[in-house]
Order: structure tokens, then C-alpha cells, then sequence
């Protein structure tokens, strides 16, 4: 690369594009470093492990301009390491080329690995800089592109209010994570959510006002649920929750614990206080079917009897079975993860049958600490007797 260029100052230092320059000699490195100062901000490297170590770190790098034959790691390889790493901006980095000779096969190499141009060191300051700029134009065109189709993916998947995902997007996670369920032949719950009242609350304060309360209640929503669960809003005023590996007992925990939350919103507007409740309709596969579809109307179902039976409740159970509906639900002893989510949310009165059950669970795995610890002894006996006197 020729020297002697004069220098440009026609750009801030600041709003220079970044530039990393990696060579194992020193001379090359600074003569490429004066070809570029008038456009570009650069970091130097002198081989491929330390310009990957920059890479790393420095997000705001926009060009790479590398020898090929460095110690260490050499140009094909940092090029190779760039292209395979999951990140876009490592994929789609502009590599310049810059070596000692026109050859060839480096050429053909270096283009496979992924450069995107190649030039030779006696090229002239002309051309270099014409070449970084057109790559710098593309590549910052290609991440304006990336950036608008994510927002119309956005667009296209999320409800403008709430944030929350939309219909069309519920059904598409909904449906991968219940054909992984029935694959693994583990529960998945719907839940549809409707808010109580919420035409009245339109008529009485406003459009205005049911904004709010649509977007709080969708916030409380999803600060409920795990991050495994979907939530959309589906409709005016309606949600629908999916739930995998959820069985009945921990459907109803998870429904308890929405109502509850919304219930407890405090919610002013125009200095008015305004009340908020939900019903909501629970179904289950496998019980009550074992498509999507299915589990939607069933929950739709449930929630129609949920708002008849007086609102602010829920339904896990049809006009036919739901005498012994949640007496069925009381009799099933809940998992060791269930009980802590239902001491959690306020549901202790549910556990308490089942208390005596949960500690003889426990007893053998405490016997097996008794055996492999000298330091910590767990009083068995008295872990039975306490059960014992429960069941009394």
C-alpha cells in the first residue's frame, strides 16, 4: 500500500465508521491506518486471535480489512470463525482482503471462507477507499432491511395495544408446543380469560380508560406466568393462556393466581377508581380433546359458565361432570412443585389434606441424606410422627 496520503478531517472523529485493520506487520498496519483516517475510526490487530478478542468485544466494529498469512490465526481462519458464529453481525461483517501477491488460489480460498473482496497492498488509496465505502453502503443497507422486516414480523405477530402476541401468532407457538406434548405424552392447558363487565366500563369511562385497563390487565397477565406459557389477547377483551406440561390441579393453581392478580388491581382514571375482575374457562388435553381447536372451545365453553355462575371465577369443568368437578380436584394429592406453588399463592387450604402424603413422599429421600451425610441427620421418626398426627 502506497504511502504519503494526506489526511481528511471531512468527518467528526465520532461519527466515523469503525474500522479493525489486522496485520502481523506493524508498517502495513500503519500505512492502511493513514490510507483510511479521513473516513474511519480504526483498531489494530496483529494477528486473528487478537482481532477475534476485538471482534468480541467491539460491536460497533463495521469493516474488517485482514491479511491472510498471520501467526496464530491466520486470515482464512478468522474469516471461517466469523461466518460459522450464530451472531448477524459476526455473519454479515464486510472482509476486505488485503495481501502481498495476486494470487489466485488465495483469492478463490478467501472468497469460499466468506471475504467479500480482496485487494493487493500496492492497490492505491483511490480504490481502497472506494471499495470500504461501497461494502460499508451494503452492509449498512442490509441491516436497515433486517431491521424493517423484524418490525413488520413484529407487526404481523403482536397486538398493537398490548404488546402481547396476536391470534394468528398464539395459534403457531400454541400449536408447536402441543404437538411437542403429545409427543412426550405430558398435559397442555388452554385458558380463555375474559374481562368482566368490560362493555359497562367502555360506556361508563370511556374508550380511553378501557385502554388502560386492557394493557394493565395484559401486563398482569404475563408478570404470571412462567416463561414457557403463552399469553394473546385474542379479541376485544379476551385472552387466552396456553400452559404446557400443566396438569389440572396446576391449570387451576395458574387460573387462581391470574384471577387473583387482576382482582387486585388498583387501577384510577380521571381519579376514579376503577374495579377490574376476570372469568376465565380452563380445558385440558388430554381430557378434553387433543387439538388445538378442540381445547379453544371447551375453554370457551368453561368460560361462558364461568361468567353465567356470577364472573370473577373460573371453570375446569363441563355442565356434565361439574358436581364433582373440584371435590375431584381436591382428592388428587399434588406434586412437591404444585404444593410449593399453592402454599405460594395462597392455597393452603387445598394442601392441607394432603399434607401427611407430601411427608411420607419425603421420607425416603431423607433417609437416603441420613446415609450419605455424617454432618447433617434428619430426624426421621419425627418427621412421622408429625405426619401421623395430620392424619388425625
Amino acid at each position: 500500500m502506497a504511502e504519503g496520503f494526506a489526511e481528511s478531517t471531512t468527518l467528526a472523529e465520532k461519527d466515523k465508521p469503525l474500522i479493525l485493520i489486522v496485520d502481523d506487520s506493524p508498517t502495513i498496519r500503519m500505512s492502511l491506518k493513514r490510507a483510511v483516517q479521513g473516513e474511519f475510526q480504526s483498531l489494530e490487530a496483529e494477528d486473528g486471535e487478537a482481532a477475534w478478542k476485538l471482534l468480541l468485544t467491539e460491536a460497533d466494529i463495521e469493516l474488517l480489512i485482514t491479511d491472510l498469512t498471520m501467526p496464530h490465526l491466520d486470515g482464512f481462519g478468522l474469516i471461517q470463525r466469523l461466518r460459522e458464529n450464530h451472531a448477524a453481525r459476526m455473519q454479515n461483517l464486510p472482509v476486505i482482503v488485503v495481501t502481498g501477491a495476486d494470487d489466485t488460489a488465495a483469492r478463490e480460498r478467501a472468497f469460499h471462507a466468506g471475504a467479500n473482496d480482496f485487494l493487493t497492498k500496492d492497490s492505491d488509496r483511490i480504490e481502497l477507499l472506494a471499495r470500504l465505502r461501497a461494502h460499508l453502503k451494503l452492509a449498512q443497507t442490509i441491516r436497515q432491511l433486517e431491521a424493517s422486516q423484524r418490525e413488520l414480523r413484529a407487526q404481523a405477530n403482536t397486538d398493537p395495544l398490548t404488546g402481547l402476541a396476536n391470534r394468528r401468532f398464539f395459534d403457531e407457538i400454541a400449536g408447536k408446543e402441543l404437538s411437542l406434548m403429545r409427543r412426550q405424552q405430558d398435559y397442555f392447558s388452554v385458558l380463555m380469560i375474559d374481562i368482566d363487565h368490560f362493555k359497562a366500563v367502555n360506556d361508563t369511562y370511556g374508550h380511553p380508560a378501557g385502554d388502560e385497563i386492557l394493557k394493565r390487565v395484559a401486563a398482569t397477565l404475563s408478570a404470571n406466568l412462567r416463561e414457557e406459557d403463552t399469553v394473546a389477547r385474542i379479541g376485544g377483551e379476551e385472552f387466552v393462556v396456553c400452559s404446557p406440561a400443566t396438569n389440572r390441579l396446576a391449570s387451576i393453581v395458574l387460573a387462581e393466581r391470574l384471577r387473583k392478580a387482576v382482582e387486585s388491581l388498583s387501577i384510577e382514571f380521571d381519579g376514579k377508581r376503577i374495579p377490574v375482575t376476570i372469568s376465565l374457562g380452563i380445558a385440558l388435553r388430554p381430557l378434553d380433546g387433543d387439538d388445538l381447536q378442540a381445547l379453544l372451545s371447551v375453554a370457551d365453553e368453561r368460560l361462558y359458565r364461568a361468567k353465567q355462575d356470577g364472573r370473577n371465577r373460573f371453570c375446569v369443568a363441563d355442565k356434565a361432570s361439574h358436581s364433582d368437578g373440584e371435590l375431584a380436584v381436591d382428592r388428587i394429592c399434588p406434586r412437591m412443585d404444585e404444593a410449593l406453588a399453592m402454599i405460594r399463592h395462597g392455597n393452603l387450604h387445598r394442601l392441607k389434606p394432603h399434607l401427611p402424603t407430601l411427608l411420607q413422599e419425603l421420607i425416603p429421600l431423607l433417609e437416603l441424606v441420613n446415609q450419605q451425610s455424617a454432618e447433617t441427620q434428619v430426624d426421621i421418626g419425627q418427621i412421622r410422627e408429625i405426619a401421623e398426627k395430620l392424619e388425625n
